[in-house]
């Protein structure tokens, strides 16, 4: 089994790392584009996940760990891809020994395989953003 596993709707993907993940969920030229174009990206796939615009988009132009915690948060890739799981648009299993997301939270009663990085969002978006 990979480290990732994203399940979304009926449908079940497994990648290697965050990257691959992000060129699935975001845009697969993602990491070569420039970072305003990184930013219209995120903002466009935002509002594309927000229909009905019943979520708050909340861009931010620099780290803080002052945020609106009920908005989607665009600062990065990685802000993006924990605002999907903080509003349960996809569902983030990360291999307890990977490291990737989940080395942002305190592991050390889990005994699970697989963590759901979903409970989890808020606190590594937090952590993330103190620490990045």
């Amino acid at each position: 089994m990979e480290n990732l596993i994203v399940i979304e709707g009926k449908e079940k993907y497994q990648y290697r790392d965050i990257e691959s993940l992000v060129e699935k969920f975001i845009n697969e030229n993602y990491f070569y584009m420039d970072e305003a174009d990184k930013k219209v990206e995120l903002e466009k796939r935002a509002i594309m996940n927000n229909p009905q615009n019943k979520i708050k988009i909340c861009k931010l132009d620099n780290k803080t760990t002052n945020f609106d915690k009920n908005a989607f948060i665009i600062y990065d890739e990685i802000t993006y891809i924990l605002s999907l799981l903080k509003f349960n648009k996809i569902i983030l299993l990360e291999k307890t020994n990977a490291n990737i997301l989940g080395k942002y939270i305190n592991k050390e009663n889990i005994e699970e395989n697989y963590l759901i990085l979903n409970k989890f969002a808020d606190e590594i978006m937090q952590k993330y953003l103190e620490n990045n």
